[in-house]
């Protein structure tokens, strides 16, 4: 939160309360001695006195008062919202600090596929087992390879690839036979699955943080392929914003390859009744006693919106329509990574 001045204090008598919490500090102590004035119309040199002001002067003080009580407001509505905004997540600290300590990089070389396992705790949702985690990165990048590569597109010797969202290298880790000829990046919002991927697959890899902010640190028309694999699943409101950020870093002629939660998947759910999907069913009948999904027209629906915790569904229909207005529908698969359906557009 920015530090404010005391200069704001005098404003917060027109909103009385807003800034409560900001106190004088040693600083600012009161002055108990009569302040000689600082207006060359006073009477007696002191500000108690009468005094004449220009009528600019007055004009001033009104402007000044009226955004000291517009300050105040913005202020007591970021906190409404500040517990909602995520915009990454920190490598943990202490409140001193952390050390990295360089990573052994061992068995780096270009196409070894053999890396480490990340710990529990950075590889969550994806498989109970090692094995299951594995085997569901290779199908993932296996099914993504399958629906983008056609007679009018392949990835060649000097290709590049975004995956969005990497976490802790779950796909990315199955282009390793690409690298060589082709730049591969992985993003995510979370420093600490970066910082794993930073030390155990980079090189070959590169790897970088971002924020929940739809802005990426690449140039436009970088990538010839953008993978976004259970990414729109999680993004509200800033949905048409992040794929208007996707497009604007695609070459001409590329591929988008991203996969959605839709009408598919949420009949897929509900009514399939697979082991595997039980707790997202159960998850998804205890929020619809209050939006009433299941029984209602929805062209989008979000649960939890604002939160880490998102869940964003589509008509399908509409997602093409909508879509199709920013970048060309090449096809639409369901089932492609698990229950979500994917969607292979073209600039």
């Amino acid at each position: 939160m920015p530090c404010w001045s005391p200069s704001f204090r005098a404003g917060a008598e027109l909103n009385a309360g807003t800034l409560s919490e900001i106190r004088p500090g040693a600083d600012d102590a009161v002055n108990t001695k009569e302040p000689v004035s600082s207006c060359p119309f006073a009477q007696n040199g002191k500000d108690g006195d009468a005094c004449w002001e220009p009528p600019m002067t007055k004009m001033t003080e009104v402007l000044k008062h009226g955004l000291s009580s517009l300050a105040n407001a913005l202020v007591a509505r970021s906190r409404t919202f500040a517990p909602k905004i995520y915009k990454y997540y920190p490598y943990p600290a202490s409140q001193a600090g952390y050390k990295l300590n360089s990573p052994a990089r061992v068995g780096r070389e270009l196409g070894n596929t053999d890396f480490p396992v990340p710990p529990q705790d950075l590889r969550p949702g994806y498989g109970s087992t090692v094995e299951d985690w594995l085997s569901g990165g290779k199908a993932a990048i296996d099914t993504m390879l399958k629906l983008v590569i056609s007679p009018d597109f392949d990835i060649r010797e000097g290709s590049r690839i975004l995956d969005l969202r990497c976490q802790s290298g779950r796909m990315i880790r199955w282009l390793a036979n690409r690298v060589a000829t082709c730049e591969i990046w992985g993003v995510d919002v979370s420093a600490r699955h970066i910082v794993w991927c930073q030390e155990n697959m980079s090189p070959p890899f590169n790897f970088a943080t971002v924020t929940t902010l739809p802005h990426l640190p690449f140039e436009d028309n970088y990538f010839d392929l953008v993978c976004c694999g259970s990414v729109f699943t999680h993004i509200d409101d800033l949905s048409d914003a992040w794929l208007l950020e996707v497009k604007r870093i695609m070459r001409k002629g590329g591929r988008a390859y991203i996969t959605v939660h839709d009408n598919h998947t949420l009949d897929f759910v509900l009514n399939r009744r697979v082991q595997w999907a039980e707790t997202f069913r159960d998850y998804l009948l205890s929020h619809d006693k209050k939006l009433n999904f299941t029984q209602s027209n929805y062209y989008k629906f979000c649960i939890a919106p604002g939160t880490p915790d998102t869940n964003v569904f589509y008509d399908i229909d509409y997602l093409r329509q909508h879509w199709g207005r920013i970048l060309q529908i090449v096809s639409v698969t369901p089932e492609a990574y698990g229950y979500q359906t994917a969607v292979v557009m073209q600039k």
